[in-house]
């Protein structure tokens, strides 16, 4: 017992000297409040100039609409086609009807 009021002091002081340490190296990590009060105003003022941009759910609804809007295009251009081959059959017949 008497060895270890004789040491005490010095466990105490190797105990403080590494919880400074400690404290010191953890400090790096932590934002001073000046700091996290001018993010967090720049959080807000990010947030306000993204609020009018569109949506994940925007951008799925119109490349479900560009999607309709295509299906539609290859369904006229197969009309389209139709149609120039039953024009190009009836000249043909005209023209073979005429001469």
């Amino acid at each position: 017992m008497d060895e270890l009021w004789k040491w005490g002091w010095a466990i105490v002081l190797a105990i403080n000297v590494l919880l400074a340490w400690v404290v010191w190296t953890l400090r790096a990590g932590f934002v001073p409040r000046a700091e996290f009060a001018r993010l967090d105003t720049r959080v807000a003022l990010i947030e306000q100039e993204v609020k009018h941009l569109p949506t994940q759910s925007d951008i799925a609804a119109v490349r479900d609409v560009l999607a309709q809007v295509k299906a539609q295009g290859e369904a006229q251009q197969q009309t389209m086609t139709g149609i120039s081959n039953s024009v190009r059959r009836i000249e043909d017949y005209m023209m073979r009807a005429t001469a």
